[in-house]
């Protein structure tokens, strides 16, 4: 036996106080029969067996008076799968099933801005009363002294967004086959079904008038490859009545709609706002890029991307939507529509040929889509022009998988620009402490020419930089006093 053999000592585990042992010796610290290994550690949990040289045995126990955890209790807390501006979400596992969830981890400190705490209580406020496939929905919560944890259900494939990086664009097909689920899922906020409503007593279409109010493709998660998809991320969401109004500007820029642009004074808006997201989301799943950009800005398109939203000045740039059908055209302009009243519903979304690839009979308008069709914009169309994928300015990389279950798809880990200083994203680049980074200018035309070069020029006066070639829109006399002068 080494005269150090082992060491325990306690660690701060978000907010829980651990004890943890460390393998000291040459031949072997064992817990539970299983080997350490010299100069690693262990966490300890209670009633563990320490076995040394098969000499002596210790079972661990905690204080009987230790204040632990209760989410530590339940779940085994694993890898970071991300992070976003008020919390972490990691890879947990539930310790009496085995089965794999997400904690979302809002750490409390004394400065807590109140727009963290607001969002909080909102998300696990709309969240309890949330129970769809298509909803990323709460298992549990634990508001503990140090955080405040959410239990929710795992999407093993990630955000959207990084399947649409990682493939540029997907096909007609695929997005159809997401956007059926979205719709279906945006409805499920929006009103209760008869069967329920009756159950509570109320009438057969009561609303539920939920508004999500942030919906992009990084809040839109994958649960398989098949792109079975869960709407995610509710600490914007807000119920509002039907005849009612919200004013809060919030949500994400390229994807408001309009009337949440509005001056103070005249900003109101309703549940029609989470139509416009899907309609921008749509957009971008068919050809890569936003509607909507600052790129857009030229002399001949003067318009700021808050102008282009407000106006609804959008179009579909050739080669780029070349090969997408006109249903989808069709049903983009009508969810992109300036006036609320005009913009199509939820159910009008589900019902559009797109979705439902019902054949449109061009005898038959009682529905007005045939009709619609044949006035579609094709001008939109025509327009050749370049853009910026999104894929070309983002890099996602996959540089873990997680196996937690042998029956389970294994968990991805994502990383969005890894290799970049400056994220592509809405935020200054910080260093690991927090602290703004200075981005280097831009170098000079002149950077990396010696300065002897240009004392040479010296005396010459302006340098001809092109021949006379006799096609010029200035007088002959002008030229002719200009080469006397030179």
């Amino acid at each position: 036996m080494s005269n150090r053999h082992c060491l325990i000592f306690t660690e701060n585990k978000t907010g829980d106080t651990v004890a943890v042992i460390e393998d000291l010796s040459s031949n072997g610290t064992f817990v539970n029969e299983g080997l350490i290994g010299r100069n690693k550690r262990r966490e300890l949990k209670d009633q563990d067996e320490i076995t040394v040289l098969d000499k002596a045995r210790f079972v661990f126990r905690y204080p009987q008076s230790r204040e632990t955890s209760a989410f530590l209790q339940q779940y085994t807390l694993l890898e970071k799968l991300g992070k976003g501006h008020f919390a972490e979400v990691f890879l947990c596992v539930e310790k009496s099933s085995g089965q794999r969830y997400a904690a979302k981890i809002f750490t409390k400190n004394a400065k807590d801005e109140r727009s963290k705490t607001e969002g909080l209580h909102q998300e696990i406020a709309v969240l309890m009363g949330v129970s769809h496939p298509n909803m990323l929905c709460l298992k549990d919560t634990f508001d503990e002294p140090n955080a405040v944890y959410l239990v929710l259900e795992l999407a093993a494939e990630g955000e959207l967004f990084n399947w649409i990086v990682m493939k540029q664009k997907l096909t007609e097909e695929e997005t159809r086959h997401v956007f059926i689920q979205l719709f279906q899922g945006v409805k499920y906020l929006v009103r209760l079904s008869p069967s329920i409503a009756r159950g509570y007593g109320l009438q057969s279409q009561h609303d539920r008038n939920i508004v999500h109010r942030d919906i992009k493709p990084e809040n839109i998660l994958l649960t398989d490859k098949e792109l079975s998809v869960k709407l995610a991320d509710f600490g914007l969401a807000k119920i509002i009545g039907e005849e009612s109004f919200t004013t809060t500007l919030c949500g994400t820029p390229s994807y408001v709609a309009p009337e949440i642009l509005e001056d103070t004074k005249h900003r109101r808006y309703t549940k029609a706002v989470d139509i416009w997201s899907l309609g921008v989301v749509l957009y971008i799943c068919l050809c890569g890029f936003p509607p909507f950009s600052d790129e857009l800005y030229t002399r001949e398109n003067p318009y700021t991307l808050t102008q282009q939203i407000k106006m609804g000045r959008f179009d579909y740039p050739s080669p780029y939507w070349d090969s997408v059908g006109d249903p989808a055209l069709d049903l983009i302009d009508r969810m992109l529509t300036v006036d609320v009243e005009k913009r199509y519903t939820i159910d009008q979304c589900l019902e559009h040929p797109w979705t439902t690839q019902k054949t449109i009979n061009v005898n038959d308008s009682t529905d007005g889509i045939s009709g619609e069709l044949a006035n579609l914009d094709f001008s939109k169309r025509k327009v050749t022009r370049e853009r910026t994928l999104l894929s070309s300015i983002n890099d996602v990389k996959v540089p873990r998988v997680i196996a937690v279950q042998p029956d389970k798809d294994p968990v991805k880990i994502y990383v969005k620009n890894p290799n970049s200083k400056n994220k592509i994203n809405n935020s200054v680049a910080k260093d690991a402490k927090g602290v703004p980074m200075s981005i280097p200018n831009e170098e000079t035309p002149a950077h990396n020419r010696k300065p002897d070069e240009f004392m040479g020029l010296g005396g010459k006066g302006d340098q001809e930089l092109f021949g006379y070639d006799g096609d010029s829109i200035y007088p002959e006399k002008d030229i002719a006093a200009t080469k006397g002068g030179a």
